[in-house]
């Protein structure tokens, strides 16, 4: 075995064993002992790929974040100045379709991470990531059409994201997780739904008779 397949065998074993134990101990818990008894290896080994356990979760996150951010710079390098809503609304799909497949790529390490033993601030920093992406074609789209603003911008801002966090953390802690592309057309029809919609309600016909129309059928 060559030295860099015994590097990538050791880092695939310390990987395998940090997300065993941050699902079984949680992330605060665990020690560089825990890991290295998890993955059958030496502590010098461990330290000749990390300096401590705070290295090794950065190490993890950076990663995702260099090859989100990565993909992102390709789709803004592709983007045209005069664009019509549609095409603004298709480019913030394809840019979330891109996270959800990247996540659904590293599913077990985003599982161990985002779930509720894992590091709250990597859910703060994918937050802040899609923020980012969310205003960025927030100011194309104020180009295109007048905004109303019905309540503040930045309660606007937070529900949006807070939502788009929650779709994606339900999405984790299934068995059997969507694939990319459903989960994204998910979070997409979110954006342009209104909460009845969403609910499975007809927007046509008024909400109140919707309702009276449901609780008759419930008599």
């Amino acid at each position: 075995m060559s030295v860099h397949q015994k590097i990538a065998t050791t880092e695939r074993k310390i990987k395998a064993a940090f997300i065993y134990l941050v699902n079984e101990k949680g992330l605060s818990h665990i020690t560089v002992k825990d890991i290295t008894k998890a993955a059958n290896i030496n502590r010098s080994t461990f330290y000749k790929h990390f300096i401590d356990k705070p290295h090794l979760v950065d190490h993890y996150e950076k990663q995702f974040f260099e090859h989100v951010n990565k993909m992102l710079k390709v789709e803004n390098t592709n983007q045209i100045c005069e664009q019509s809503i549609e095409e603004i609304q298709l480019q913030l799909y394809s840019k979330i379709n891109k996270i959800i497949e990247y996540i659904y790529d590293e599913l077990e390490l985003a599982k161990a991470l985002i779930g509720p033993n894992g590091d709250p601030y990597f859910e703060e920093k994918i937050k802040e990531l899609l923020r980012n992406i969310l205003n960025s074609d927030i100011e194309l789209i104020k180009g295109n059409i007048n905004v109303k603003n019905y309540i503040p911008e930045d309660y606007a801002h937070e529900v949006v994201i807070s939502e788009l966090i929650s779709v994606i953390k339900l999405w984790l802690t299934k068995a059997n997780p969507e694939p990319p592309q459903k989960i994204s057309e998910i979070i997409i029809k979110t954006r342009y739904l209104s909460p009845h919609e969403l609910l499975g309600f007809d927007n046509s016909i008024p909400f109140e008779d919707q309702l009276a129309t449901a609780d008759h059928e419930n008599e």
